[in-house]
């Protein structure tokens, strides 16, 4: 969540049930949305344990339920209504999947997303998706003002229509309604392969160094606590792979009003030098339909560019970027429809000399990292292979490779008092490496279609069912 947040202090390991105030106490951000996050995750737990991991309410045998899938005339799409898919509630008015509300795809340049001729698994692909002011401008209170504080965000559960072909490459089985949840993680998790994941520390001292000798280099030497982001940009594997950072959490963004090739004018460049914008700042070009498209391909071969600003013309509030975003073949004219809700997301990192990164740098496994001001992270390699069946040396055996998914962040509070980062240590005081934070994404099996005759196709329900208990008194 890219939100201007202390820190993100919710784990279900700790099996907290509330949050308790205390009288004369300072409030903060943290513990109020741990409270929020407390009762999601209770919420959430009972529907699953009750209704299974996904389910469909029906209303009776005549209902078809939302969701339900329907491929007529080469059209593919779903009846309204809703489902719970891990507790969570997807709502649904009904939807063709070309024009899913967000899915955002183009079916003139999205061949890979075109639905094949062979059979294939429809499913759904649930996550939630932070919400600002900008992108919900209902949200800002104008009795603040008319650029008054935007005092709170909100998230949403996003939906998503998806396939996975049931042949080679696919999940290379045909699964039943019992199975097809199994079957379809499973098909995924072999297709992109282990999740990469992360250790992050304030720089340490030198070996045998005397505690009084410490050099100024070591330990967080900012000069204000933060909220550092790290987040994968390429998918791929490492030497693939690349990523960003954000000491705000990637929450410092200017809305653009209107775009003309390289140059763009904002609302605003920022409320001071810290959250503002200055020459050779690197930023990405967002929007509603970016947002939504980075989750259809897990894992790319490319990424779309960043850029970094060369000219800023402060009287008129627009920026000039190293590059226009309508020559890169990823962006499909990114930031040109107000109605997406454009904008500009700064990223703190300095890109390398290098083009071939697209202003990303490159994950490096196996070695810290420097960030900046002592703050360090290490992308923790896959271990290797404990051995295989039939006697056969650990040599032989494929090795474990992890896969960085584009999106995937971990969050690193730094504080000041202290002068390290909050991370979580082993019995060693070794910092452990820890998976991604986010984002999470939940899947819901819906029908296996298969061909039935020249365009014709055979739709067999995969949906979970159940009779609201109101609905079943009556």
């Amino acid at each position: 969540m890219q939100g201007d947040f202390s820190r993100v202090t919710f784990d279900p390991v700790h099996r907290f049930s509330a949050v308790l105030s205390q009288q004369g106490r300072v409030q903060l951000d943290s513990e109020i949305n741990e409270q929020t996050a407390i009762l999601l995750h209770y919420l959430r737990g009972l529907v699953t344990d009750v209704l299974g991991p996904a389910a469909c309410p029906v209303a009776g045998e005549e209902d078809p339920g939302g969701f339900r899938v329907d491929f007529t005339d080469g059209v593919l799409k779903v009846s309204p209504g809703h489902m719970y898919v891990d507790g969570m509630l997807c709502e649904c008015d009904g939807a063709e999947y070309w024009s899913q509300p967000d899915g955002h795809l183009d079916q003139n340049h999205d061949e890979s997303r075109k639905l094949p001729a062979d059979p294939f698994m429809v499913y759904l692909r649930v996550w939630e998706r932070l919400v600002t002011a900008h992108e919900e401008p209902s949200i800002r209170e104008l009795a603040l003002g008319l650029h008054g504080p935007d005092t709170t965000l909100r998230t949403r559960v996003v939906w998503q229509l998806d396939w996975v072909s049931l042949g080679p490459g696919g999940l290379e089985v045909f699964p039943e309604a019992d199975n097809a949840l199994t079957a379809l993680k499973e098909g995924l998790d072999r297709r992109f392969g282990a999740r990469g994941m992360l250790a992050a520390r304030a720089q340490l001292p030198e070996d045998e160094t005397d505690p009084c000798d410490l050099s100024p280099e070591s330990g967080f030497r900012g000069p204000e606590n933060q909220l550092y982001r790290v987040e994968v940009h390429r998918g791929g594997t490492a030497g693939q792979a690349t990523f960003k950072w954000s000491r705000e959490n990637g929450s410092v963004v200017f809305p653009v009003r209107s775009a003309a090739g390289a140059t763009f004018e904002l609302d605003t460049l920022g409320r001071d030098d810290k959250l503002g914008l200055d020459l050779g700042d690197v930023v990405e070009v967002v929007d509603d339909a970016s947002v939504a498209r980075a989750a259809w391909d897990v894992v790319p071969r490319d990424a779309t560019r960043l850029y970094r600003i060369v000219e800023i013309d402060h009287a008129a509030r627009r920026v000039t970027l190293d590059n226009d975003p309508a020559f890169d073949p990823h962006q499909l004219g990114l930031g040109t429809a107000p109605g997406l809700r454009p904008l500009l997301r700064r990223w703190d990192h300095r890109p390398p000399e290098s083009a071939e990164h697209s202003g990303a740098l490159p994950v490096e496994e196996g070695r810290w990292l420097t960030l900046e001001d002592g703050v360090q992270v290490r992308f923790e390699p896959a271990p290797p292979p404990a051995g295989v069946p039939g006697g056969e040396d650990a040599e032989d055996a494929e090795p474990v490779r992890r896969v960085y998914r584009p999106g995937d962040y971990w969050l690193i509070p730094a504080r000041v008092v202290t002068g390290d980062v909050l991370w979580p240590e082993d019995a060693q005081g070794k910092r452990e490496p820890r998976m991604p934070h986010g984002v999470e994404y939940h899947y819901a099996p819906l029908a296996k279609v298969e061909p039935a005759g020249d365009a014709d196709r055979t739709v067999i329900d995969l949906r979970s069912l159940f009779v609201p208990l109101a609905k079943a008194r009556a």
